[in-house]
């Protein structure tokens, strides 16, 4: 039986003591970690990749995330990511990213991110020209 999808992840434990504290992000394999910086209003992702996912945690800000399967007639989804949300995003899953404020997060993929193997992976999309897309992004903006 094939496992249900999950968008939305919880972060770990929260350990604290007089110096501070530790916080388990995430406890899978990867093979890449990215630090990502983006400014309010702008669009990252805008496609698909074959085999390759990621996990991404934001430190700071908000995303309006689209995400949909590529199967046939597959509904597209939405949410707002906020600080502190662990969210995923499976190969062969169309994904859009708006910026509704400066935003800094992490990415954790499940293949090397150099420049070669990355475009390979990935298939660009016009998620961006969408009239649901647009008309969603507008209600944010």
């Amino acid at each position: 039986m094939k496992k249900k999808f999950k968008f939305v992840h919880k972060t770990g434990k929260v350990f604290e003591d007089k110096r501070g504290y530790l916080l388990k992000i995430l406890d899978k394999g990867f093979s890449s970690s990215i630090e990502i910086f983006s400014k309010k209003g702008t669009i990252r992702a805008n496609h698909y990749h074959k085999k390759d996912e990621h996990f991404c945690y934001i430190l700071k800000g908000e995303i309006l995330f689209f995400y949909r399967n590529r199967s046939k007639r597959s509904k597209l989804n939405y949410k707002v990511m906020k600080k502190g949300d662990l969210f995923f995003t499976t190969y062969n899953q169309d994904h859009l990213a708006y910026f509704l404020k400066n935003t800094h997060f992490l990415s954790y993929s499940s293949r090397k991110r150099d420049k070669f193997d990355y475009e390979k992976d990935l298939v660009r999309l016009n998620m961006d020209k969408e009239p649901k897309i647009k008309k969603i992004i507008s209600k944010y903006k």
